[in-house]
């Protein structure tokens, strides 16, 4: 596992599914979308090239996200909002609607999705944040995983986790007595508990329609000598079929619901590392049903079009045949 400090800021590091670095790129000066990009090693099954920003997958609606939608019943269209830049934000407002859920389902998804990036985001605390520090803030803490994570590396004398559900937070309270837990919108300033020496957000920008603006005003939280610590999904490298099918869907209704999906490349001019989550396909299913299953419950999606792709996910989860996922993850360090 790299360690140390992330790189200068601008620059992108990118490493294989063994952990291996094998490519770094200055995109600090420019501002085309067509950077120099990557290519994931065979061993990654979808082989996709990774462009720091900009890539289709990401922000640009592509035939297969066109195919993809229609297929489900999901409106193939990104809401078009007159003379905005659709590259930074799909909508207006600051804050997207959470399309995941926080019922007791979502909490056990969120506790195999804690347990499969742990290494990774343990690595990446411990690397950047001297264990006594005086505040850090969870942003996004849900049901209180990765504050837990920051209570165990970091061992702050005050610790805040912040999340909108307040069904979430009770989960947290139970967990993690030793912390405070505030019903917030991440994105308004100020935040609980600032001015912090660390701030932490992990897979939260992807369901705020614009990160670069968010992270702008959650540094000004920071105290002066403050990290901002940031994870979020770059891409998924996924074999042909359900796994694939359902990382098409599930970018869909998260657009629909006014975030991005894939937040790295947006981050990309903020530097950082591109590090895999790789996780058996048949646990990859296990985690994508609970949405699947929530989606096919509301009303405002086309049930009877999900319920195919339900079918074969359960198949997979039920079925290890060795195959693998890979969640590939920037996590970039910022100073205040």
């Amino acid at each position: 596992m790299p360690e140390g400090p992330l790189g200068t800021v601008g620059y992108s590091e990118f490493f294989n599914p063994g952990c291996e670095l094998i490519g770094r790129v200055n995109c600090r000066h420019s501002s085309s979308l067509s950077w120099p990009a990557l290519t994931v090693p065979g061993n990654c099954p979808r082989g996709r090239r990774l462009h720091p920003r900009g890539f289709q997958s990401s922000l640009l609606r592509s035939d297969k996200h066109v195919e993809a939608a229609r297929k489900y019943g999901l409106s193939p269209e990104l809401p078009e909002i007159a003379g905005q830049d659709r590259h930074r934000s799909s909508t207006i407002c600051d804050v997207a609607s959470y399309t995941f859920g926080d019922d007791e389902p979502a909490v056990e998804r969120l506790r195999l999705v804690a347990s499969a990036y742990d290494p990774i985001s343990r690595a990446f605390l411990a690397a950047h944040v001297a264990s006594g520090i005086d505040v850090a803030i969870d942003l996004g803490c849900g049901p209180g995983f990765s504050t837990q994570l920051l209570h165990e590396v970091c061992a702050p004398h005050t610790l805040i986790g912040v999340d909108s559900s307040s069904q979430f937070l009770e989960v947290a309270r139970a967990r993690l007595r030793g912390a405070v837990f505030e019903v917030h919108d991440i994105t308004a300033t100020p935040l609980p508990g600032a001015p912090a020496r660390v701030i932490y957000a992990r897979l939260v920008l992807a369901h705020i329609p614009d990160p670069l603006g968010t992270v702008d005003r959650w540094k000004g939280q920071l105290a002066s000598d403050g990290l901002l610590l940031l994870e979020d999904l770059e891409d998924i490298c996924a074999p042909p079929g359900p796994l694939r099918e359902y990382d098409d869907v599930s970018a869909d209704i998260v657009r629909r619901g006014g975030g991005l999906m894939y937040a790295g490349p947006v981050l990309a001019p903020l530097g950082g590392r591109c590090l895999p989550v790789t996780v058996p396909a048949a646990l990859a299913a296990r985690i994508y049903l609970f949405n699947v299953r929530r989606w096919i419950s509301d009303p405002a999606n086309a049930a009877e079009h999900l319920r195919p792709l339900e079918a074969s996910l359960t198949t997979v989860a039920a079925n290890d045949q060795g195959g693998t996922v890979s969640w590939i993850v920037r996590q970039i360090a910022v100073r205040g």
